[in-house]
């Protein structure tokens, strides 16, 4: 069988010649790596990844296929895959149709048959580089010449591109949605029937399914609003909480976003992961700043300062909060990076707000930060109870 060629060439002269998959086409953006073993269609599917290339560091990538029920949003956002070996057939009693031809569908390149090892180590070394994977014959000088033309992601202003464009509802929940075989014994079946829904307005920077679902699992009634609601819209929308999800790019430009959250502050419950948790940073008077190559994976050790538990965490973000930057007076830090002890979460220490940088939904990834969304539902219940001293 005769395989295509493919390149991968960075802005730095770097050049990575391999087999070509997906679409025909050509598409630059930053290039990452993700170590996550499995899940490799909520990867694609992130809306996280918006300007990024990505490179799955587990070698074997395709062989389950693609289906409707492992999507976190309705296409695949990153611009390219790079992999060790991608598999052209399926075999999965789950498998709709082959990785093959749903990147191919979604006019996304595949780079396959290069040395992963060697990209991941270069990428560690010098930090994350813009580049472009061609599979339609572009010579390598013509795509490091465009890999130094893209925007750099620092400064870029991504969540309002990805954001939904008008209010939804939304009430499936993952024991609906599939089997979910944790969900009892941790709690998130929603046993009391007769206890009022709590009412919940998610901030849509670029969210996954996943959180939805698992609000729903927490007996919440949620609804979706574009990245640039007011906030005056959403108290208006009479919510218990308000949660502020992931999303790609540089949280300093989403100005919009900042403000909004200092006007809910001490106002309404607030729940911040991710994108979420870098613009709450931001509106308590923090910095955020760009790191070497990121977070991206489902096996990142995160001490919790309030418990000293570590729990194993999913991750996928390029930016952090400086917690030096932080008013020590308001804010507490609460959860630590044992990798490289940068942020992975604050809180307010007197007004209901409080996030985290990793991703508790977890999807995919362990299950041991679940627990995030019984205390947004404890906070939301005590912030309405007559006399709190939260309100």
């Amino acid at each position: 069988m005769q395989h295509r060629p493919a390149i991968l060439a960075l802005e730095d002269g770097r050049v990575f010649n391999g087999r070509a998959a997906g679409a025909i086409t050509r598409r630059g953006g930053e290039v990452v790596f993700n170590t996550s073993l499995t899940g490799y269609q909520e990867v694609f599917t992130d809306p996280s990844y918006a300007g990024q290339i990505v490179c799955l560091t587990y070698p074997h990538i395709g062989n389950v296929g693609a289906n409707l029920d492992d999507q976190e949003s309705a296409r695949p956002y990153i611009e390219s895959l790079v992999v060790r070996e991608f598999s052209q057939i399926s075999s999965n009693w789950r498998s709709a149709e082959t990785t093959q031809l749903y990147l191919n569908r979604h006019k996304i390149p595949v780079i396959w048959d290069i040395d992963t090892r060697a990209l991941v180590l270069h990428l560690r070394k010098v930090g994350a580089l813009r580049g472009v994977v061609a599979t339609d014959g572009t010579p390598a000088e013509q795509l490091i010449f465009e890999a130094k033309q893209l925007p750099s992601m620092a400064g870029q202003e991504l969540a309002s591109r990805v954001s939904c464009e008008k209010t939804y509802k939304w009430d499936t929940g993952s024991i609906d949605f599939v089997s979910s075989p944790w969900s009892e014994q941790m709690g998130e079946s929603g046993d009391d029937q007769e206890e009022r829904k709590l009412r919940v307005v998610a901030y849509d920077y670029g969210i996954k399914q996943n959180i939805l679902r698992l609000l729903v699992d927490h007996h919440c009634e949620v609804a979706v609003v574009p990245a640039q609601t007011k906030a005056e819209d959403v108290l208006a929308m009479g919510a218990d909480g308000v949660f502020l999800s992931n999303g790609p790019g540089d949280p300093e430009p989403a100005t919009y976003a900042v403000e909004g959250i200092r006007e809910l502050l001490g106002k309404i419950p607030l729940f911040g992961i991710c994108l979420g948790h870098q613009l709450c940073g931001l509106a308590l008077g923090g910095k955020t700043f760009k790191l070497k190559f990121g977070h991206h994976g489902a096996n990142h050790p995160v001490k919790n300062l309030l418990t000293d538990q570590v729990e194993i965490t999913s991750q996928n973000h390029g930016f952090c909060v400086d917690p030096d930057s932080l008013p020590s007076s308001e804010v507490e830090v609460t959860h630590l990076n044992l990798n490289d002890h940068t942020n992975e979460g604050l809180r307010h220490k007197s007004l209901p707000l409080f996030s985290v940088q990793y991703h508790p939904e977890a999807s995919p990834g362990p299950h041991d930060s679940h627990y995030l969304f019984t205390q947004f539902t404890d906070l939301m219940k005590e912030f309405a109870q007559p006399g709190s001293s939260r309100r």
